[in-house]
């Protein structure tokens, strides 16, 4: 086949943008998890997926793959999220009880979350491009990988946590939060997205044929509506049963500029991010450094990562200076486009073109998916992540630095992000101590070579070895 051809850079594509645009409308879910973003939700995804067009368009444009796939990424997703939350709760906090119905209220919830995001975005893209023009990637490498590994695993715990949240359409926040699952309706209704999450994740990992995800993931929403019109029910029965969401009036481009007023931003808030903010730093830099190191060994080639890493910073700092949220390559994707043998920029333009599509579009893309759908999106995401950095990862790290990712997962989980990894790096430095002081010294022993030597041979050795 002739993968220059430009129909297939459609199709590829195509394909590209089936397996993304789920997972951004999961990604909008997880950002912006508060209930007091849930009524504007649709215009908050757009605005996720409008910040993946800016991404895709700056890959395509600055990074050396000519086939690179880019946009909003899960790394930063649980940083973004406590952001978000952080900025809301502590304005309705000042708001006191019942503030979360006015207008007013709401209006600088949406303008602070959204301008605090982006330029929290923005300083990161400015942070990765300054360590990509002084070489600074290596510095990246001192934050501990146990601790790093924990994060990522816990990136996963919370990709399943909104799936099943997504699911049910409730908030699951602490662990706590699971035993909503003991109510026969919710159960039912997170089931088909736990089993194909488990599906997704098991097509990605086991089938050769890289078209396989793409399919299944056209296929699941097709045998639901297949099932649902058999049996007779309407989309309204099924919007009524909790299985597609709630309608809504249509969201234009121009009213993605109404999520902000200027007038309402609460500048003095950014203090108090600002920590989470430095933890996003190295977290996502660190992660961008290992899908360029991923994406160049898959390939076989060496790259320049202090340049990749110089396009993430720039990709970032525009999205941010736009209004968007952190992103980089998706490994995966840019990998399954390398391997279709197309080495074109047009496919990251035309998958860039299908997500202004979607925007553009006055579907709610939340009205006729199915919710299950969605989260098992996000739930595939968890589980690979999971597998990846619990299961997998567990051969490749002495037992003490396996220890240090288990604790640094469980760690974020009670101490929160900053917490949990600041104590990952304690544990990890005393492990390096410990272990470094547990090595026998180095001993002096005395050992000879059991072969004979002619002389014109030993003389050769003494000559050109031992006095060379």
């Amino acid at each position: 086949k002739n993968s220059d051809s430009f129909i297939y850079y459609i199709i590829y594509a195509l394909v590209n943008s089936i397996m993304c645009v789920p997972c951004l409308y999961g990604y909008a879910s997880v950002i912006f998890n508060h209930s007091v973003f849930q009524p504007h939700i649709n215009a908050l995804s757009k605005l996720v997926i409008l910040s993946s067009v800016v991404h895709q368009f700056c890959f395509s444009t600055f990074s050396s793959l000519s086939f690179s796939i880019g946009q909003v990424q899960d790394a930063g997703l649980i940083f973004l999220s406590a952001m978000s939350n952080a900025i809301a709760t502590s304005i309705l906090a000042e708001k006191g009880d019942g503030a979360s119905l006015d207008d007013d209220v709401v209006a600088e919830v949406l303008s602070s979350t959204v301008v605090l995001l982006g330029l929290s975005t923005a300083c990161l893209g400015a942070v990765l491009i300054m360590m990509g023009k002084f070489r600074l990637a290596d510095a990246v490498a001192y934050l501990p990988l146990p601790v790093v590994g924990g994060y990522l695993a816990f990136i996963g715990y919370f990709c399943v946590e909104a799936g099943v949240s997504l699911c049910i359409s409730r908030p699951i926040m602490k662990p706590s939060d699971w035993s909503y699952l003991f109510d026969k309706q919710a159960l039912l209704l997170a089931i088909p997205g736990i089993i194909a999450g488990i599906l997704l994740t098991g097509v990605a990992r086991k089938c050769q044929d890289e078209a396989m995800l793409p399919i299944s993931m056209v296929v699941i929403p097709v045998v639901f509506y297949i099932v649902l019109f058999a049996c007779g029910w309407s989309i309204e029965d099924a919007r009524e049963g909790g299985w597609v969401g709630e309608t809504s009036p249509p969201v234009p481009v121009q009213d993605l500029f109404h999520l902000i007023d200027f007038g309402k931003v609460r500048w003095d808030l950014c203090k108090e991010i600002i920590p989470t903010w430095l933890g996003m730093v190295f977290v996502v830099s660190f992660s961008s450094c290992l899908d360029v190191a991923a994406i160049s060994m898959d390939m076989g080639e060496a790259l320049d990562v202090n340049n990749e890493l110089t396009t993430v910073g720039i990709s970032n700092l525009v999205s941010g200076l736009a209004g968007g949220f952190t992103g980089s390559y998706i490994f995966s994707q840019t990998i399954f486009t390398y391997r279709t043998g197309c080495r074109s920029r047009w496919i990251g333009i035309l998958v860039a073109f299908t997500f202004i599509a979607v925007v553009i579009s006055t579907v709610n893309f939340l009205e006729v998916t199915p919710l299950f759908f969605l989260g098992s999106t996000l739930v595939f995401i968890g589980f690979d992540l999971i597998f990846e950095w619990v299961v997998e990862v567990r051969h490749k790290l002495l037992l003490s630095e396996y220890i240090v990712l288990l604790a640094t997962f469980v760690a974020i989980q009670f101490l929160g992000i900053n917490g949990g990894i600041g104590l990952g790096i304690v544990v990890a430095i005393f492990d390096f101590v410990w272990t470094t002081a547990s090595v026998s010294s180095v001993k002096r022993v005395s050992r000879r070579s059991m072969a004979f030597y002619r002389p014109q041979e030993r003389s050769f050795i003494e000559n050109h070895v031992y006095n060379s």
